[in-house]
C-alpha cells in the first residue's frame, strides 16, 4: 500500500471519527440541558395599577349663584362660592376660570372676581384683606371661555383644598337707556387638568 493512500484512509478516519465525537457531545448537551436536576424561580404577583382622580365640586351644587332682577346702572351684587377639589392626584397644574354668557346685557356687565386664602371658607361680607385678583374689575364678556383662554385661579394641593372665590357683578354707569329689560345669562367654570409626575 502506498503511502498517499495510507494517508487518505488515516485522514478519513480522523474526520468520520471527529464527526461522531460531535454528534455524541451535541446529543450529551441537548440531554444535560433539558433534563436539568434544579430550577429556582420567583415571581412578584397580583401587581395592581388604578388611575387617579381629578374633580371639584363647589357649594352651590351646580345652580346658579346670582339670580338678580331690577338691576340698574352702577348697581353691584356680590356673592362667593367655594371651590373643593375631591380628587385623588396630586400632580395638578393650573386651576383656570372661565365663562361663558349669553344675553345683551352681558356686554354691559362688569366683573371682578377675587379668591381668598384655602380652606378659610366663605364669609359675608367678603374680607378687606388677603384676596388676590383672579379677574379683576373688567367686561364680563372678556372672560376666557375655555381652559386655554381662562385666567388663574389658586391651584389645590391636597384633596378637600377649598378656595373661596368672591364676585362682584356690576351694571356698568355707562348702560346706554335702550337696555331697559335686556337680560344675560352667565355660566362660570372652573377647570383643573392633571399633568405627569
Amino acid at each position: 500500500m502506498s503511502t498517499h493512500a495510507y494517508d487518505r484512509r488515516r485522514a478519513a478516519s480522523l474526520i468520520f471519527g471527529s464527526a461522531i465525537v460531535s454528534a455524541l457531545g451535541v446529543g450529551a448537551l441537548a440531554y444535560t440541558s433539558t433534563n436539568a436536576a434544579f430550577t429556582g424561580t420567583t415571581q412578584s404577583a397580583n401587581n395592581a395599577f388604578e388611575a387617579a382622580t381629578v374633580s371639584l365640586t363647589d357649594d352651590d351644587g351646580g345652580s346658579a349663584t346670582f339670580d338678580i332682577d331690577n338691576m340698574v346702572p352702577g348697581d353691584t351684587v356680590s356673592d362667593c362660592i367655594l371651590v373643593t377639589y375631591t380628587g385623588s392626584s396630586d400632580d395638578l397644574g393650573d386651576l383656570k376660570l372661565y365663562g361663558a354668557s349669553s344675553g345683551d346685557l352681558a356686554d354691559d356687565l362688569i366683573l371682578q372676581v377675587r379668591h381668598g386664602v384655602k380652606n378659610t371658607g366663605c364669609v359675608s361680607p367678603a374680607p378687606t384683606l388677603g384676596l388676590t385678583d383672579v379677574y379683576p374689575s373688567a367686561l364680563l364678556t372678556s372672560l376666557g371661555q375655555d381652559y386655554a383662554n381662562g385666567v388663574t385661579g389658586l391651584t389645590p394641593d391636597n384633596t378637600n383644598d377649598a378656595v373661596p372665590y368672591y364676585f362682584d357683578v356690576t351694571l356698568s354707569p355707562s348702560t346706554p337707556n335702550s337696555a331697559q329689560g335686556d337680560t344675560a345669562i352667565v355660566a362660570f367654570t372652573w377647570e383643573v387638568v392633571s399633568v405627569s409626575s
